[in-house]
Order: structure tokens, then sequence, then C-alpha cells
């Protein structure tokens, strides 16, 4: 009897491993699809700006002689600034530094020149303004010629800043700042589509910040010309007097941000 009962314990028991395996066997069987998406990521824009120079004086122009590695010198017919002398105010397109838009140590009443500046923001749309700040004006020395022009006292500059600003290079020298939308920089197509005149006067009435009223494309190249000029009216108050500024240019994304800064000039 025991016998018998076992059997039918080992035969149910075969039954329901059979009924497992059968089971486990069938779930693959079913319709089924995997699809799956590989690799992804998220990856930031940039906004890079570099600037080039090109500078002119008295018509000539600072050049790159030679190659490798090259020298900048003035070219040209005009007598002063004088040819093959060397220059510092050109350059081509990189990161600013070092670099000088304007160097100069001897300017005199007639003189003038021109800086053909072009600004390229690679990557992406971008607003762009340009600065002028940390503005310098001193006196220097003080010469025999100098002394009580326009009735005013020619005053050196102290050195812990208490008579600093009463050089008269500042409100002498002008300026005139277009941005040429053919980059061909010439100043005479003012008022036309070519050139779109800026600013001019003196640096305090030029006023510190200058921004574009429209966002510049992402690998445009945008081109501007800043003219400088002492008149030749201006007499020996100027003498030994020094002007300095830091120009800087600036750029921020224009996808999301609509006003990035006031769009108008500020005064100064």
């Amino acid at each position: 009897m025991t016998s018998i009962l076992n059997k039918r314990i080992l035969l149910s028991l075969g039954t329901l491993v059979f009924v497992a395996a059968a089971v486990a066997g069938a779930t693959g069987a079913f319709f089924s699809d995997t699809e799956t998406s590989t690799g992804n990521t998220f990856t930031a824009g940039a906004i890079d700006l570099t600037v080039d120079s090109t500078q002119h004086y008295n018509g000539n122009v600072c050049q790159l002689v030679g190659s490798d590695p090259g020298t900048y010198q003035w070219v040209g017919t005009d007598s002063y600034p004088v040819p093959d002398s060397a220059c510092d105010g050109t350059w081509l397109a990189t990161d600013l530094g070092v670099q000088h838009f304007f160097n100069f140590e001897d300017i005199k009443p007639g003189d003038s020149g021109e800086n053909t500046v072009s600004l390229h923001v690679l990557n992406n749309d971008a607003w762009l303004r340009m600065i002028i700040k940390e503005v310098t004006d001193l006196d220097n020395t003080c010469t025999e010629p100098e002394e009580g022009t326009n009735g005013e006292a020619c005053t050196v500059a102290d050195p812990e800043g208490s008579n600093a600003g009463m050089g008269e290079l500042r409100e002498n020298l002008s300026f005139t700042v277009f941005k040429d939308n053919n980059c061909d920089n010439i100043l005479n197509e003012v008022g036309g589509q070519d050139v779109e005149l800026i600013s001019a006067g003196t640096i305090d009435s030029l006023g510190e910040t200058w921004p574009l009223p429209t966002p510049i494309t992402g690998g445009q190249t945008v081109c501007f010309g800043i003219t400088w000029d002492l008149p030749s009216t201006v007499g020996n108050e100027t003498q030994t007097d020094s002007m300095g500024a830091t120009m800087e240019f600036e750029v921020v994304q224009s996808r999301n941000n609509p006003t990035p800064w006031p769009l108008t000039p500020s005064t100064p």
C-alpha cells in the first residue's frame, strides 16, 4: 500500500515539474520589441569674441612687413609717422591683451588717424557693446609756453591723485566712431546705408558705453571705424599733456536674453 502511494506522489511531482517547465518555456513565445537610444548628451554652446585692427596715421598705414615672424612698420609717403619705423596698432584677429589701438607719444595739432576695427563673434548670436573707461587726463610737465594759456595754470598731477585730471588734451582731441556695414571703413558715406554714425565729439561726449541695437549673428564680422583728430587750431595748452583710456568690447548671448543692458549709449 505504501509503495503504491509513493508511486502516485512521485507521479504527481513529475507532472508538476513538467507543467512548470512548459509554462516557463511558453513565456518566450510572446510578441515583443525593444528600442534603445544610446549616447544621449547635453553640450553647452559657446561665444568667443576676437578682435583685429588696422591703424592709420596721417595717411600712413601700420602694416606687417616680412614674415616668420615679420614686423609691423609704418608704410606710406607722409613724413610722420616716419615710414619704416615700428608701429603696434595693427594685428590679426585675436583675444585682446597687450594690444593698443592708440599708442602715440608725439602728436601735434593737425595730426589725425583712424583705426579699422573688426569684431568676430564665433558660434552663437550675441549682443555687443563697446565700453570706454578709466580715462586719464594729465598735464605731465609744465613748459613755459603752456603756462597761463587760456587763462589757466598748468598743474602737474599729484602722485596721490589730488590734482589729477588737469590736462587739456582730453577736451581738444576729437573722435568719430562709426559702424561700417561694408567693412571698407570709408567715412565719407556716413548717412547712407554703408556707414552708420555712432558718435562724434570728445572722449567725454562719446559716453561710456556704446551698444549695438541688434544682436550680431554668430560667425558674422562687424566692422567699426574710430577716427581721431587734434585740430590745428589747438594751441600751447596741450603741450606735454597726455590722455589715456581703456577700451572694452563685450558680447553676451542673445537667445533667451532680450534686454542684456540698456540699448542706448550712456552719458559720461
